[in-house]
């Protein structure tokens, strides 16, 4: 006994210890897998808000009595060439922390319902202006310049209005079109001499619509092969995830879930409620998750459309969002705890792992334990060390985060669960007195009868076994 007592203690010291050094794995190399916490934020949307709101007055761009909408995020494309072929993790750092170019912007889009007009006005998280795009419609009419008398115009407006220093820069290319209305539009764009991604080139791309400067955008050239090559592994990874999640769903919902509630519904040992109420109030959250994103909703809405249908659609996903999660969560928690009482009816019931005379016992404390550090370990660990080394094994990685996540959707469908599911660290104590009441529980001496009285009352009191 004072084995198996002195092996639980140094399991559990191992759990914290693991779950300790993940811990500080994380605090020490965080920045570098993600590197979006590494950015000095100083500018939020209210602020942002505002400022696009004076330049757009300042330079008088349609349309007018606008809507607005604000985002923030980053690159994808960029931040995925520069971390696989353009330096690595070190040169996207070396990025962001001398703000060669701003991976991450404020997107700011100037909109009215019905009018063709849009402005796009971008900052820096720091809450510089970074660029802008204005879209006019075809028809609009406008001047034609010449290409030379164009260039002059959007160097002269990008160096005076925007701080563009041309000395960085040289133009490599331009191009002209005429649109329907009679307006010419030219476009020049620009590399910058100073500095380099390898094969990818920081360029500008300036716009002049008419007689005016109507787009300024930093942007970075990334070589074709490279977004071939990407796209292929892309395509395996996708369909892997497809793959597994046809499986998912097939074997899982249709087959476990499915097959089991069959025969526990015959057999009258369905438990229901819980289940349906957790079900549909997890299912409502993540309908309002969906509403939660209302404000970026609008950064897609097509100005062609009236907003009111545009608003119907979204309000019907969330309400499909709601209704599909609603049946899937029900029926993964009635088939989950369905089949575990069947299967370990010593086992606590999930539902009532935290009424009053459960919670407070040593099983309940330990098993909770025992899952939020096996899941925070390895939620820290394993998901740091995944994008830490995602550079330089991507098709692999890739591919083993679509099973992951794959699986890990499983496992939420399936349990959600965490502190029973994780481990059994409470097993040892649990086994020896399993063990002790063997001995007693079928004797007729004086310990095996209060045994079983206890044992019984217990039940009644607690709902401890299978059917409460």
């Amino acid at each position: 006994m004072l084995r198996r007592r002195w092996a639980g203690g140094l399991l559990w010291t191992l759990f914290v210890v693991l779950s300790a050094g993940a811990a500080v794995f994380t605090l020490r190399n965080f920045s570098t897998a993600f590197p979006l916490v590494s950015i000095e934020l100083k500018m939020d949307r209210a602020d942002t808000l505002r400022s696009a709101r004076t330049i757009a007055q300042r330079n008088a761009w349609p349309p007018e009595g606008f809507d607005h909408a604000a985002e923030f995020g980053g690159s994808q494309e960029v931040q995925n060439f520069v971390e696989l072929e353009g330096g690595g993790k070190q040169e996207l750092g070396r990025i962001l922390k001398e703000k060669i170019f701003a991976l991450y912007t404020w997107r700011v889009r100037h909109f009215k319902q019905g009018d063709a007009h849009e402005t796009l006005i971008r900052f820096t998280p720091d809450g510089t202006p970074y660029g802008f795009s204005v879209k006019l419609p075809e028809e609009e009419r406008g001047d034609t310049r010449p290409e030379g008398e164009a260039q002059q115009i959007a160097e002269t407006a990008a160096q005076r209005d925007w701080g563009i220093d041309f000395g960085r820069y040289r133009l490599v290319e331009s191009s002209k079109d005429l649109k329907p209305g009679g307006r010419t539009d030219h476009t020049f764009v620009y590399e910058r001499q100073d500095e380099s991604l390898r094969e990818g080139h920081y360029r500008l791309r300036l716009v002049v619509g008419g007689d005016k400067l109507t787009e300024l955008t930093h942007f970075v050239q990334i070589p074709e092969a490279f977004t071939r090559r990407y796209e292929e592994m892309r395509a395996s990874n996708d369909a892997i995830g497809a793959f597994s999640q046809i499986v998912t769903f097939g074997l899982y919902i249709l087959g476990f879930c499915g097959v089991g509630l069959f025969f526990m519904i015959r057999h009258r040992w369905v438990l229901w409620r819980q289940p349906l109420l957790w079900g549909f109030f997890i299912a409502f959250l993540l309908g309002l998750q969906q509403l939660n994103s209302w404000p970026l909703l609008w950064m897609g809405y097509d100005t062609a459309l009236p907003a009111s249908g545009f608003t119907i659609r979204q309000l019907l996903r969330a309400g499909a969002t709601f209704g599909l999660f609603s049946m899937l969560l029900t029926v993964s928690f009635m088939a989950a705890e369905t089949l575990s009482r069947r299967a370990f009816p010593h086992h606590i019931q999930f539902w009532k792992a935290w009424s009053r005379p459960v919670s407070a016992s040593k099983i309940i404390f330990g098993e909770t334990l025992a899952g939020y550090l096996l899941y925070s370990g390895k939620a820290r660990l394993v998901d740091a060390v995944r994008h830490s080394f995602e550079s330089r094994y991507v098709c692999h990685v890739c591919s083993l985060t679509r099973c992951g996540c794959s699986s890990r959707a499983g496992g939420l469908l399936g349990r959600v669960f965490v502190p029973r599911g994780a481990s059994r660290i409470g097993g040892t104590d649990r086994r020896q007195i399993r063990k002790t009441a063997n001995v007693h529980w079928r004797g007729d001496d004086p310990a095996g009868a209060r045994l079983r009285v206890g044992a019984r009352r217990l039940r009644e009191s607690a709902g401890i076994c299978a059917r409460g």
